[in-house]
């Protein structure tokens, strides 16, 4: 059987640097095959309650893009993804991000703002830098959306189970709609948004080449969990993958 795809979300800097970096371990030590690392904005509209707070505290805190690169290129482990909004990455210059991010082995680039109709001019600079961006679909894009984030997919797709916020329930007819996408696209898809138990990771598992979970994740940290506790839960995603 193919290895299935865990990939948990941290928010840099949250609650501070430090722990962030400890979490980023014990996601690794749970078994994480990837990790998503969010820089903070201050209105992540895809994001649902939990994650916002954290962005919320570590924008707080002072967190920085330099501070995200600075953990990133600290940290020894799975392969790091990005996801912020197109503002940070604008604000900071693409093209200076996309090399930095390429220098600092980040695998790809998740903007939850940028439309394949419209990531010309980015697509362009993540091309060049060798750091693809990662292509968001939900349950209500068209067949010639998809087919079109086909098109510009380099590695894999991130499959939205349902039509709202991060944090929010699975779509009951996700496993439709992923067959969909994978039939019209013909790559991987890794499924986020809702996904909170061991059980929610097996389900998905059936017909997804990955999980995303981190509204699940940050509420360890929220509630006062530190990286032991978030190691454990990593480690109960894995086992129901595996």
């Amino acid at each position: 059987m193919t290895r299935k795809l865990l990939i948990p979300f941290v928010t840099a800097g949250y609650p501070t640097r430090s722990v962030c970096a400890e979490l980023l371990k014990a996601c690794a030590a749970g078994g994480a095959d990837k990790i998503e690392l969010g820089i903070p904005f201050s209105d992540p509209l895809a994001d649902g309650p939990v994650i916002q707070a954290t962005s919320h505290q570590a924008l707080k805190v002072g967190t920085t893009t330099d501070d995200a690169f600075a953990i990133a290129e600290a940290f020894r482990g799975p392969p790091l993804l990005f996801m912020t909004y197109v503002n940070p990455v604008l604000q900071y210059g693409a093209p200076r991000f996309f090399d930095r991010a390429a220098k600092a082995g980040i695998e790809g680039v998740i903007l939850p703002d940028v439309p394949p109709e419209e990531a010309g001019d980015l697509s362009a600079v993540s091309d060049r830098s060798g750091v693809p961006l990662v292509f968001l679909v939900s349950p209500t894009c068209t067949d010639a959306r998809v087919k079109e984030v086909g098109r510009l997919t380099k590695t894999w797709i991130y499959l939205v189970s349902l039509k709202g916020v991060t944090g929010a329930k699975m779509s009951a007819d996700i496993a439709v709609f992923a067959a969909r996408v994978k039939k019209l696209t013909g790559k991987p898809i890794c499924v986020g948004f809702g996904i909170s138990t061991p059980e929610d990771a097996a389900r998905v598992a059936g017909f997804a080449d990955g999980v995303i979970v981190g509204s699940a994740l940050l509420k360890i940290v929220e509630q006062g969990g530190g990286p032991a506790e978030v190691e454990k839960f990593v480690a109960s995603l894995r086992k129901a993958l595996d």
